[in-house]
């Protein structure tokens, strides 16, 4: 015997998805903490980068003081209590209060973070590899490869980010950030099968 859809509460708690997805008060306030933290401890780096003796003139500094800034940023996206995520989705994401402008908006901003931060960490190991290994000197790194430690990392992430905003992949997954995947929400779960579910 065919039933009607399931309503989409008990679909929620049947399996689980209701705590998988975020919806849990902890999870969020405990993200976003911690990217809090995060953003005191880099903002704490930034600050001793620039008052430290020789400031933003050495390679290494600025680099720092790039990966602290990507940081910041990651972080900043991540530092909502999930209120940035889109209101309609409510029902499985703890406190969302967002439209999908907002959720593109911090997309946009972690992505970017998140992808210049780990192309500057990569950015480090090879300003390391050129002082330690080469013994490369600080006037042929400044001139030579500095250019390519940054711009390597800020152009990447920029384009990644503005083709991902452009194309309108930044959505709700069902955690704590809007990020790049598929919008499939559980109150679209049977959609394409015909089912219409109630709330």
């Amino acid at each position: 015997m065919v039933e009607g859809p399931i309503p989409l509460e008990q679909l929620l708690i049947a399996n689980g998805t209701k705590e998988f997805y975020g919806h849990n008060k902890a999870f969020g306030t405990i993200g976003s903490f911690m990217a809090i933290i995060s953003i005191m401890s880099s903002s704490l780096l930034i600050l001793f980068v620039t008052h430290s003796k020789h400031g933003l003139s050495t390679t290494y500094h600025r680099i720092v003081f790039g990966m602290s800034i990507a940081d910041i940023l990651f972080s900043l996206s991540l530092a909502t209590f999930n209120a940035i995520n889109p209101s309609d989705v409510d029902y499985f994401v703890w406190n969302a209060h967002g439209n999908q402008a907002s959720c593109s908006a911090q997309g946009f901003v972690g992505t970017f973070g998140a992808h210049s931060g780990l192309l500057y960490s990569c950015s480090l190991n090879l300003y390391y590899l050129a002082v330690v290994r080469y013994q490369k000197k600080d006037y042929y790194i400044r001139n030579r490869i500095e250019p390519f430690l940054h711009g390597i990392p800020l152009g990447y992430a920029l384009i990644f980010a503005i083709t991902r905003l452009v194309r309108q992949k930044f959505n709700n997954g069902g955690g704590q950030s809007c990020t790049f995947g598929v919008y499939n929400p559980p109150h679209c779960i049977g959609y394409e099968d015909g089912e219409i579910r109630e709330g």
